[in-house]
């Protein structure tokens, strides 16, 4: 048994079966396969054109996004000088508000003071007076409990 034999007859017919295949391949299955091809092409194309589109449109988006968020930053630094604008305002105001009610409460205070110690120093004066009446009473063995006496007493307080 021969493994590499010559046989002309059989290469005939396998010439003859490769035409009949290749010819019916070329005309049924490979228009078929270079349209799927063609298709397949196009449908790259179109897609790598939509990417392109895509990223092109991305970069603008980024470009947007980075006005906007500019624009944003600067709207807010602005609201918040404003905001702190407003709030030193309002601290001096509610500072002089407390300065000026301060004061007032001093004057009040003080007026309140100034009467409580002339009420004091009148009580005192009198509680002085009766003592110098029941003093002198005592020393003098007479009474000394009549208005013009008491009025008598005031005055030499007062002097002192």
């Amino acid at each position: 048994m021969e493994l590499f034999k010559l046989d002309p007859g059989l290469a005939i017919w396998t010439w003859i079966a490769f035409g009949i295949l290749f010819f019916i391949l070329w005309k049924f299955a490979f228009p078929v396969l270079i349209g799927n091809i063609k298709e397949r092409e196009k449908l790259i194309a179109k897609s790598v054109d939509d990417a392109d589109e895509i990223e092109k449109r991305l970069k603008e988006i980024n470009i947007e996004y980075a006005e906007i968020i500019k624009k944003a930053r600067t709207e807010a630094d602005g609201i918040l000088l404003e905001t702190r604008k407003e709030s030193d305002l309002l601290k001096r105001k509610l500072l002089l508000k407390a300065e000026e009610e301060a004061a007032d409460i001093v004057i009040q205070i003080k007026d309140k003071m100034s009467k409580e110690r002339e009420a004091l120093l009148l009580a005192l004066q009198g509680e002085i007076a009766d003592f110098v009446c029941n003093t002198s009473a005592q020393i003098v063995e007479t009474s000394f409990t009549s208005e013009k006496d008491h009025d008598w007493a005031m005055e030499l307080v007062k002097t002192l």
